[in-house]
């Protein structure tokens, strides 16, 4: 046996024997089952690649194609293990607001930015290696005005620009050791509880990823610096990111429990960076006023409702704002009741919460889709239908649109409607939504079409970087197709593409 792997069974035997059964294992556990996700998975890519040894300058170290293929790894745990808000509109919005961010900044290599929210009521946000970012639904929750959750995602935008994860990598092999025995421990562990350890992987997702990060204080104040150019560049308050910061501090300061939040485990804050943000932006010229625009607040409140465990508290909470009278939640509140009678099959009373928010948001695109779904559910299909026909002429883009639309359509079994207006989306956009393909492929086989359904299936796989999975489906649409037929010389090209990258891999 080598001397690493004695040195390796030692240490497991040790964390085992004084974790398991501890009332504190599902808390060590989040920890380190998180760790080996980063900490293995950029293990593997570095040596696969015959990278130069630690401490080599960042580029060497972790190329940015091996720290992308090392975020893919990792997004595919988290879609796998982690609560995320799989909503669209949700998800447009946070991918909107993140593109608008970085589509400023300038980098040597070309960066794609993916974005994503948890449902998670802690108050966290953090950068995935290659371009992935993070945020615990509890984050967006505190956040006053859209300028403040700008700055929060600028934040993390500078961590992966300035590649503060390959940095990291270049620290001495000793600590990468270390830790890759804790992470193995984690795993023997998670084998005799699996629930404890899914909880895990959710509840320290974040402090790992900032912990590969090694997050030093000139590593902060370097995203701080750059993410304040990045929310001034944008259009956003350049001053937002010091008021995110007081808000994180002042929830910190009220926090019933004693502990600290996770946000500011991962990301230490002092009155020295919320000084130099306040200065830095001051400093910066061509400020923007806040957006009075409503979308920020239906953005919040939707998150709000699908992420509630209690309607009639949160149908409370709201119906209290809007008798306080404050014209700065009344869209938003209207919104969620809307939404919150909507969920009750209070049709009635849903049409009534619609009306105000049309009189006055009649153009915008959130509320219109609430429309739709209300108008269907109260028995006006035809209203609903062509209303979202509209909306797709006027916002082709809009895959929110397109889903609600064709979801609609296949409540009627109009089948074929339906994966029309899908193929068309995909074939009108350059970077489709990904959930796209997975509703096409639902819509094949209702249709009785095994090998489209198989195919469709097979490119949400690919797009997503599971492979495996993408090639799996590939092999079974090549089955049910007819032998010479043109699907199976295109499935047979998709199939060799599809080797090719992963070999290239």
């Amino acid at each position: 046996m080598s001397r690493w792997s004695t040195h390796l069974l030692r240490f497991v035997d040790h964390v085992t024997d004084r974790v398991m059964g501890a009332a504190t294992v599902t808390k060590l556990s989040a920890f380190m089952v998180c760790v080996l996700l980063t900490v293995a998975i950029s293990h593997t890519a570095v040596a696969r690649q015959n990278l130069p040894n630690m401490g080599e300058p960042a580029d060497s170290t972790l190329s940015p194609a091996a720290e992308r293929e090392l975020g893919e790894q990792f997004m595919r745990q988290i879609r796998a293990r982690v609560p995320l808000v799989r909503d669209t509109r949700v998800s447009e919005y946070i991918q909107a607001l993140g593109t608008r961010l970085a589509s400023t900044v300038d980098t040597p290599h070309r960066q794609e930015f993916d974005f994503f929210v948890i449902d998670n009521p802690n108050i966290n946000a953090f950068a995935v290696p290659g371009g992935f970012v993070g945020l615990n639904a509890g984050l967006i929750e505190v956040m006053a005005i859209e300028d403040q959750l700008a700055g929060v995602v600028a934040h993390e935008i500078a961590h992966i620009t300035q590649r503060h994860h390959a940095r990291a990598s270049a620290s001495d092999s000793r600590t990468r050791m270390t830790t890759a025995f804790a992470v193995l421990a984690a795993i023997l562990i998670g084998q005799s509880n699996p629930q404890a350890g899914q909880a895990a992987l959710a509840a320290g997702l974040a402090a790992t990823q900032q912990s590969m990060i090694n997050f030093t204080r000139s590593n902060e104040y370097e995203a701080d610096r750059i993410g304040i150019e990045v929310l001034s560049d944008a259009a956003f308050q350049p001053i937002a990111m010091a008021e995110a910061f007081e808000i994180l501090r002042r929830k910190n300061s009220i926090n019933s429990s004693g502990a600290q939040i996770e946000y500011l485990r991962t990301h230490p804050l002092d009155n020295n960076r919320i000084a130099e943000a306040k200065n830095r932006a001051v400093n910066l010229s061509g400020q923007s006023s806040p957006d009075t625009g409503p979308d920020f607040n239906f953005f919040k409140a939707r998150l709000r409702v699908l992420s509630n465990t209690d309607d009639a508290r949160l149908i409370r909470e709201y119906t209290a704002q809007l008798d306080a009278g404050s014209t700065k939640v009344t869209g938003g509140a209207q919104y969620a009741l809307a939404m919150l009678s909507l969920k009750g099959r209070d049709h009635q009373l849903s049409l009534k919460w619609l009306e105000p928010l049309l009189a006055r948001y009649r153009g915008n695109i959130n509320v219109q889709l609430l429309a739709s779904e209300i108008w269907f559910a109260a028995g006006q299909q035809s209203r609903a239908l062509e209303n979202l026909q509209q909306l797709i002429e006027i916002y082709p883009g809009s895959y929110s649109a397109v889903e609600l639309y064709s979801e609609q359509l296949i409540s009627q079994r109009k089948l074929v409607q339906a994966r029309q207006s899908i193929t068309e989306y995909i074939r009108s956009v350059s970077r489709p939504n990904v959930t796209a393909w997975r509703q096409l492929a639902s819509v094949e086989q209702k249709l009785g079409k095994e090998a489209a359904s198989h195919e469709a299936l097979a490119r949400y796989f690919r797009d997503i970087n599971e492979f495996k999975r993408s090639r799996d489906q590939l092999e079974l649409a090549l089955r049910a197709a007819d032998s010479g037929s043109q699907d199976e010389l295109r499935l047979r090209a998709q199939l060799k593409d599809l080797d090719l990258l992963i070999k290239g891999r």
